[in-house]
């Protein structure tokens, strides 16, 4: 009997296991785009505070402790997320080859309660990078643990992967759209700082966040099984894991695909963690359409719309990518990245939101994003294919998604910084097209060399 058939449990607390797995990580993106909106809140609030003697959020966190927050400082400051996730992916992902996956994926939750609490109790800089050190944490140890345990449950049908894997990323961008639109809400109800039960809370919206976190963790902790497929006998676990994924890396295909996805993700990075505080900055660019004019709340209706129109994309060319190269799906994706760029640009310099044009343009946007959507499920195929040389290290494997999403949105939110103080939305446009040249470039010598979204041929490590 092969490892593949021997998977435990049986099928019917398969499929209720990965119902609960897509329905927990919903709920756990969801609320981490929350804390990712309102954290962009929290800086425009800070700020305001630091330039406002009036200001309320002097009263309760103290004059002492708000600072003017460009976008750069803010930048950097919600990039230790990434450089956490970065660090622990890896780390976490082979801890849960070796321990068990359900207990590594109901750490991510619990992680981000205890992270928005501590946000909703202080404007103090070093809190607030410990905090984004502890949501970078949570998806370090949900993320590749959650990959992982997909990638060997469905290993025995690659029809039942793309399907598990399609419905993951529906829930992972769907949750952060649910979270964006969600968060938007909270900071416009209860953004404000207040006494609450005697607490003083810089913001409310934060502590409320921490339900949804609490949910997420409740579905993952009594929905999901262990499930485990039968592993080969392993001499020097730690070094066997570390050598194999070191041998994984170091391959021609992988290292020939990551730098264009780290592109990719970067361009996640700017959108992501940028955007809703340009949207809502009522102090910089008046000229600039997207720049300031709407409210919380808008600015996260907005920005939960993009995430939807991402998922009908990803649903859409699910139907399709299949049946053709990834690579290719990968470049088609990368070009609609740039009509993207120009459609935004046009809007961003109509002269009025009533203005004639920006229906026409906003229906070809809608059109690019579809079209752009298509990278990353052909990303992610590509890299559950290279786990079936691996069989046992699946989750360090994995990993290697929220390494390269980690590197990205790193150097997204990093220099996105220092383009949107410098010009704007028009400063995201213009790094946002020259990160697609970038992945472009890589992509096309990634297609002529023949490199496939298919198993990698690695010859497994052999222990000395």
């Amino acid at each position: 009997m092969s490892a593949t058939e021997q998977l435990t449990p049986a099928a019917p607390h398969l499929v209720r296991s990965l119902v609960a797995l897509i329905t927990g990580s919903l709920l756990l993106r969801a609320a981490a785009g929350a804390m990712g909106e309102n954290i962009q809140f929290y800086f425009n609030s800070i700020h305001e505070a630091a330039k406002s003697l009036d200001h309320p959020l002097r009263t309760i966190a103290g004059a002492q402790n708000v600072y003017e927050v460009s976008y750069t400082i803010g930048g950097l400051i919600i990039g230790t997320f990434f450089a956490a996730e970065l660090i622990g992916a890896p780390i976490f992902g082979a801890w849960s080859d070796r321990y068990g996956r359900k207990l590594f994926i109901i750490l991510g939750p619990l992680f981000g309660a205890i992270a928005v609490q501590l946000t909703a109790l202080t404007t103090i800089v070093w809190v607030l990078l410990f905090t984004r050190i502890l949501e970078g944490i949570s998806t370090a140890s949900n993320a590749p643990s959650t990959l992982g345990y997909i990638a060997e449950a469905t290993a025995h049908s690659p029809k039942l992967r793309a399907r598990v894997v399609g419905f993951f990323e529906i829930a992972t961008i769907g949750g952060v759209a649910l979270g964006f639109s969600l968060g938007g809400w909270l900071w416009r109800t209860f953004g404000s700082p207040a006494i609450v039960g005697g607490i003083p809370l810089t913001s409310p919206a934060f502590a409320l966040n921490a339900f949804i976190y609490l949910a997420s963790l409740l579905i993952l902790w009594f929905g999901l099984s262990e499930i485990r497929e039968v592993k080969r006998e392993r001499t020097s676990p730690s070094n066997h894991s570390l050598q194999r994924y070191w041998k994984l890396i170091t391959n021609k295909s992988v290292q020939s695909f990551a730098p264009a996805w780290i592109a990719i993700n970067a361009v996640l990075g700017v959108f992501i963690n940028l955007t809703a505080r340009l949207l809502t900055d009522k102090n910089a660019f008046p000229n600039q359409l997207l720049v300031g004019r709407f409210d919380s709340f808008e600015a996260g209706n907005i920005r939960a719309l993009y995430a939807v129109i991402f998922v009908v994309g990803i649903f859409v060319w699910s139907l399709a990518f299949a049946q053709m190269q990834k690579s290719v799906v990968m470049l088609i994706g990368t070009g609609g990245l740039f009509f993207t760029c120009i459609f935004l640009f046009l809007l961003n310099h109509q002269p009025s939101l009533n203005s004639p044009l920006v229906i026409p343009l906003a229906i070809l946007l809608v059109v690019s994003i579809i079209v752009q959507s298509g990278f990353t499920p052909a990303a992610l195929s590509y890299l559950a294919d290279v786990t079936e040389n691996y069989s046992e290290d699946r989750g360090a494997i994995m990993g290697l998604y929220s390494v390269f999403l980690g590197v990205g949105q790193f150097i997204g939110a990093s220099i996105g910084g220092p383009f949107a103080d410098w010009g704007g939305a028009d400063g995201i446009v213009l790094v946002t097209a020259l990160l697609g040249i970038f992945a472009a470039v890589m992509l096309v010598r990634l297609h002529r060399s023949g490199a496939r979204a298919e198993i990698i041929s690695v010859q497994p490590f052999e222990s000395n």
